[in-house]
């Protein structure tokens, strides 16, 4: 056995326990199995967890699948809105059917700026059918900006035209991610929870504390908000990339 194998041997080992220990740590916290997600910058095995994860949520074969889900943090910048894209592009390349992004955090529309569309962009206009105020940003993966869940002010719509907006983007999408600011932010997330079909909270790997996990799995229960898990995002490999490649 050379002595490289034997070191790339031992990184593995201890890479995937201290993975196991990560992923226990939060699990326990809150009480949710959890997916840990590479950071982008590990695309190939970020990429393979991202697919497992919409295949056991959006392509489950039991027929009881979410077709409108909220993906919020704890804090204001959570990485949700990078999960809802990458989550995002790869529902739509392993299905056929259309695939509806919403921008609904409307003070810091970040999603919408990683796709270079303006948050404070109406598109065809406030009063224009749903479709028409979305961006086709893909074959069938469609982007609706902040504009279509806010008033003027950006204000998330009240309840009950809320409801409405979702149930007309629901007519028009068979799925839907909705990024949503962090829990401790506001509770548009807990709102939006009430209306859409599912939640998943997103922690950071090494810098969501567990109480705060905790508390934000709690707010969103506590208004009855269906939550399907986390995910943890940004989880970096105590070993180089291109070591990891090639084990």
């Amino acid at each position: 056995m050379s002595r490289n194998f034997e070191l790339m041997t031992k990184l593995e080992i201890e890479a995937a326990a201290s993975e196991k220990r990560a992923a226990s740590s939060v699990d326990s916290a809150v009480g949710m199995p959890i997916t840990p997600i590479l950071s982008s910058q590990a695309s190939d095995a970020g990429g393979e967890e991202i697919l497992r994860l919409i295949q056991r949520i959006f392509l489950s074969a039991t027929g009881n699948a979410p077709r409108q889900v909220v993906l919020c943090g704890v804090d204001d910048d959570n990485g949700s809105s990078s999960i809802v894209a990458r989550v995002g592009r790869t529902l739509a390349a392993n299905s056929s059917r259309p695939v509806c992004l919403i921008d609904a955090n409307v003070r810091s529309p970040r999603l919408s700026n990683m796709f270079g569309i303006g948050g404070a962009n109406s598109f065809s206009g406030p009063f224009a059918h749903v479709n028409e105020q979305c961006v086709k940003v893909g074959g069938n993966l469609w982007l609706a900006g902040p504009r279509i869940l806010a008033d003027d002010s950006r204000v998330l719509l009240p309840p009950v035209q809320l409801k409405e907006r979702l149930t007309a983007l629901r007519d028009e999408f068979e799925y839907m991610l909705i990024d949503a600011p962090g829990t401790s932010v506001s509770g548009d997330a807990q709102l939006l929870g009430m209306f859409a079909d599912a939640a998943i909270l997103v922690i950071e790997a090494n810098s969501t504390r567990r109480l705060a996990a905790r508390k934000a799995k709690e707010s969103l229960e506590a208004a009855g908000v269906r939550l399907l898990g986390t995910v943890m995002y940004n989880r970096s490999l105590p070993i180089p990339e291109g070591l990891y490649n090639r084990l």
